[in-house]
């Protein structure tokens, strides 16, 4: 699951400072540490920066503020990505007149992990994702006023973007999803066997452990069978990235984070008329990773306010598709964003 001018940042950091001797739980790093330094490489129009999240996690994120914006979006990466693979999208949200936030979460990209092994896809409990979320919009997004504030987010991203507007209603204008994860396959096992067999693994001590037949990342240059694009230059860049950039690869998730995740979904359909903002899902018509039939009833529940587009032939990652697919995929997703940040209502099916 999954890929900028600067204006007022001087004054972000000084608001952060505050905050800090002010007491606020949360620590931000200085944008000196060896990993800042190698994602502002990476990114040279965004400034990129770091804080403590609970359990003593570094998260880096990045901001791309402009002096008159729109409002700002919020990219929400999925999982086993990085916020450095949206360069793209992030520059052409600037170029709609955009602020950008964004981070990296817990346990993946070039934020840091809780075991030992950091190949391990592991979160304790939605609940770290979400802490971090909340300070990173409380303390890095809301250092600066925003006429709206708007979330852009894939896959695994959509499911934490989703339970942080449900247990913190109104805190975004709307939410534009691609892939969201609010279902997957639970593959060779069938769903029902699933959460009494991780409980099994939690009582004999075994949830840190990687999923059965689950290993250390592979990397494996393009080939037309992968899940996640059919667009070879995306996932050769991607791919070049994680050579480069070791640090980024990621195998299979723990025991835990599969539990958790269907925790976390399970949250979200039950809760799903209590959406009263706008919701786009851009569902991908290939998609082998995710479950188009849960989007489905997802939306049919949430009613009116949840509008669902399916972008044929694209695979997962939908915006790092073929040029056809992803600049199709790009125009419906702008029209959200700008119809809500100009006042001009829901959109309707």
């Amino acid at each position: 699951m999954e890929l900028q001018k600067s204006g007022r940042f001087g004054s972000v950091v000084i608001t952060l400072l505050l905050i800090f001797f002010a007491g606020i739980a949360g620590k931000v790093m200085a944008s000196g540490s060896d990993t800042v330094t190698a994602v502002a490489k990476l990114l040279p129009t965004m400034q990129i920066g770091s804080f403590t999240g609970t359990k003593n996690i570094e998260i880096v994120y990045g901001v791309r503020e402009l002096e008159s914006e729109r409002g700002a979006v919020i990219i929400v990466n999925g999982r086993n990505e990085t916020f450095v693979k949206y360069r793209d999208v992030i520059a052409e949200l600037s170029g709609l007149g955009f602020s950008v936030y964004t981070l990296d979460h817990r346990g993946q990209g070039f934020s840091g992990r809780q075991l030992s092994d950091p190949q391990k896809g592991h979160v304790d409990t939605y609940d770290d994702y979400i802490a971090d979320f909340d300070y990173f919009i409380k303390n890095i997004v809301n250092s600066k006023p925003h006429k709206v504030k708007l979330v852009l987010a894939h896959s695994m991203g959509g499911t934490i973007a989703l339970l942080y507007e449900l247990r913190y209603p109104g805190s975004f204008l709307g939410i534009a999803m691609s892939a969201p994860m609010l279902g997957f396959s639970t593959a060779p096992w069938p769903f029902f066997l699933v959460p009494p067999l991780l409980s099994m693994y939690e009582v004999l001590g075994l949830e840190r452990s990687y999923v059965v037949g689950g290993g250390k990342f592979k990397l494996e240059p393009y080939s037309p069978d992968n899940n996640l694009t059919s667009d070879e230059a995306h996932y050769t860049r991607n791919y070049q990235m994680m050579l480069d950039y070791p640090q980024l690869q990621l195998g299979a998730p723990t025991c835990a984070w599969v539990k958790e995740s269907l925790t976390a979904i399970k949250e979200i359909k039950d809760g799903a008329e209590k959406f009263k903002l706008p919701l786009l899902v851009l569902q991908a018509g290939d998609d082998r990773v995710v479950n188009n039939c849960a989007e489905e009833r997802f939306c049919r529940k949430v009613g009116e306010n949840c509008r669902l587009v399916v972008v044929p032939e694209s695979q997962h990652e939908i915006l790092m598709e073929k040029p056809v697919i992803r600049e199709n995929a790009e125009k419906i997703i702008a029209d959200f964003l700008l119809r809500l940040s100009s006042h001009k209502g829901v959109l309707k099916n």
